[in-house]
């Protein structure tokens, strides 16, 4: 964790020796009003709690949310829990990274206070990944807006997909290499949990789908996501510069454009950023800038060689 990113003002910690197989990281700011719904998804996993890590980070609630997760967190089975109480940030990434910096499961996961696990998404993910020798699982899910619930099962991973728009909800299942060779939530865009999984990939990480809805992911007027939907165009174009080599050079002329104001580079439907040459609009010029991409390859994001 970077220090200068987040101020630990207090940390409590309880639970065994050893390394718990999974540690869910819970970031939160004045949201104890859906602690114990979030916490007892937890407890409905098929799995014994006794191997479950819980890392709760109050980003300086003022509802009492650390007390209500302390409390609730010391009356639960899990083997393992802690929470964490940090100066203001105001912005999910580097909540989530402290959390992260302190878990000690073999397995890793970040799950907002207004999300919820549905039975079996733990175990299921678990599977997968040993199944299919894979850094991070991912499945489908509910997604819940103004009392509507709308089916979401997103497509097998490609990296030309996830160039392309975020295909992995924030609650996906890490092997906790992925943090340790050095992926981590960047504050710089509002697309966080995108700007995350385009880093592992970057690192070859082999992602694997579960083809079953077993996640709740709830919008509503006080989460993050809506500033990241206010900052959709600048947000997308930060994850082309700062993870350039995941995307072709037509695409990179795109974001600094962008960045830069210049009236061609529009910055596209919402959530999408333009792969494909023909979709950035790049002017037609003479030169080096007429063929941005390397002679008799494809510049394209490929995925890594199965073992």
């Amino acid at each position: 964790m970077n220090p200068t990113d987040t101020c630990i003002l207090a940390h409590e910690a309880c639970g065994r020796s050893g390394r718990p197989v999974a540690s869910v990281v819970i970031p939160c700011h004045n949201y104890a009003r859906f602690l114990p719904q979030c916490l007892e998804s937890l407890l409905c996993q098929g799995l014994d709690p006794a191997g479950l890590e819980v890392v709760f980070v109050d980003d300086a609630s003022s509802d009492g949310a650390l007390g209500v997760a302390a409390s609730l967190l010391g009356a639960m089975p899990f083997g393992f829990w802690q929470t964490l109480a940090l100066r203001r940030v105001g912005r999910p990434g580097p909540v989530r990274n402290a959390g992260l910096s302190v878990a000690r499961g073999e397995h890793l996961l970040c799950l907002d206070p207004d999300d919820q696990l549905l039975p079996g998404y733990v175990p299921r993910c678990l599977e997968a990944l040993a199944q299919g020798r894979a850094d991070v699982a991912y499945t489908g899910y509910f997604e819940e807006q103004d009392g509507v619930r709308r089916e979401v099962l997103p497509p097998d991973y490609h990296p030309l997909l996830l160039a392309n728009q975020n295909i992995l909800h924030s609650a996906a299942l890490l092997h906790r290499r992925v943090w340790e060779r050095g992926a981590r939530y960047r504050s710089a865009t509002a697309y966080e949990d995108w700007d995350f999984w385009v880093q592992a990939a970057l690192q070859e990480a082999r992602f694997v789908r579960v083809a079953e809805r077993l996640f709740v992911y709830r919008q509503h007027g006080q989460g993050y996501s809506r500033r990241a939907r206010a900052e959709d165009g600048q947000a997308k174009a930060r994850i082309v510069l700062d993870n350039q080599a995941f995307f072709p050079p037509w695409t990179r002329a795109w974001a600094r454009a962008l960045q830069r104001g210049e009236a061609w580079a529009r910055p596209q439907a919402r959530g999408i950023i333009p792969v494909l040459r023909e979709h950035t609009d790049l002017p037609l010029e003479r030169g080096a800038a007429a063929r941005p991409g390397p002679r008799g390859a494809s510049p394209l994001p490929a995925a890594p060689a199965q073992p």
